[in-house]
Formats: structure tokens, C-alpha cells, sequence
């Protein structure tokens, strides 16, 4: 498996452990009140900026192990070096890749988007549960994104006439 993948699954690991965390203590007792907008609302931001500092953490951390994986097996200096420097540049596959999977991305989000204004259009959902539906949406969305891009990093170039 190609480092760009492990480090997406890393990624992707750490937003599903924290939107776990999230469905656990939207569900608790000390979660907002139903009608507190503005609790749901600091909740849901808390959580973003959680999501955010954790997974700079596990970039920082996948970074280094892959730096003492690679000196490990590698006793040669000007091999380490060429071995991490090959995993950090981004070329045209990764772009192409980056592309595909954010277009995926951008898909859920609005099908979502459009789906949450339907339920509170027709359905009369609260605003409360409309935010969290967009929430969870936006989950999917990086979650649709990641599985794109970790199975076009495994396919490989045979996907990407331009890759080669």
C-alpha cells in the first residue's frame, strides 16, 4: 500500500473516531437543550476545530514514522533522503487523483445539501436536526472523498491516461 493511502486511511480514521465521539455526546445527557441554536452550533464548532488539530497531529505523526521506517530499512543517507522526498512531491497523478475525489466530494455535499432542504421544506425538521444532518453530510462527504482517493492510489496509473 502506497503511502499517500495510508496516510489518507489515517485521515479518515481520525474523522470517523471523532464523529463517533460527536454522535455519542449529541446523543448524552449533556448535550445541548432541543432548542438551544446556539449550543449545537458552539458543539458542532468544538468538534470541527477537534477534527482539525487531530488530524494535523496524525499528518505530523505518519510523517515521522514514515521518516523512521524508511532510515530504518535504509542505511544510507542520500537513499532515505530520496525515498521521503519521492513520497512529499505531488505530481500529476496526485492531482488528477485530488480532482477525481473532491468532485466526488463536492457531489454528496450537494446532494446532501439539497436533501436537508427538502426534509425541513416538506418534513418540518427543526433547525437543530437540520444542522446536524448537514454535519453528517459533510462526514460522508470526506468520508466519499478519502475512499476515492485511497482506491485511485491503489489502482494506480492505469485510471490516468495523462499520469503517465
Amino acid at each position: 500500500m502506497q503511502f499517500k493511502s495510508k496516510k489518507t486511511i489515517v485521515g479518515m480514521a481520525v474523522a470517523l473516531v471523532l464523529f463517533i465521539g460527536y454522535i455519542f455526546y449529541a446523543l448524552s445527557s449533556s448535550a445541548p437543550a432541543d432548542g438551544d441554536l446556539e449550543g449545537w452550533a458552539l458543539l458542532m464548532l468544538k468538534f470541527i476545530l477537534a477534527c482539525v488539530i487531530a488530524e494535523v497531529i496524525a499528518q505530523i505523526l505518519i510523517h515521522i514514522i514514515l521518516a523512521a521506517s524508511v532510515t530504518y530499512k535504509e542505511k544510507d543517507e542520500s537513499t532515505v533522503k530520496k525515498i521521503i522526498d519521492n513520497e512529499m512531491v505531488e505530481d500529476e497523478m496526485d492531482k488528477q487523483i485530488t480532482l477525481k475525489s473532491s468532485h466526488v466530494g463536492y457531489g454528496v455535499v450537494g446532494v446532501g445539501f439539497v436533501l436537508t432542504l427538502i426534509a425541513i421544506a416538506f418534513l418540518d425538521v427543526s433547525a437543530i436536526l437540520a444542522l446536524n444532518i448537514m454535519l453528517g453530510v459533510f462526514f460522508l462527504s470526506a468520508m466519499a472523498d478519502t475512499c476515492v482517493s485511497v482506491y485511485m492510489y491503489e489502482v494506480g496509473e492505469n485510471w490516468c491516461r495523462d499520469c503517465k
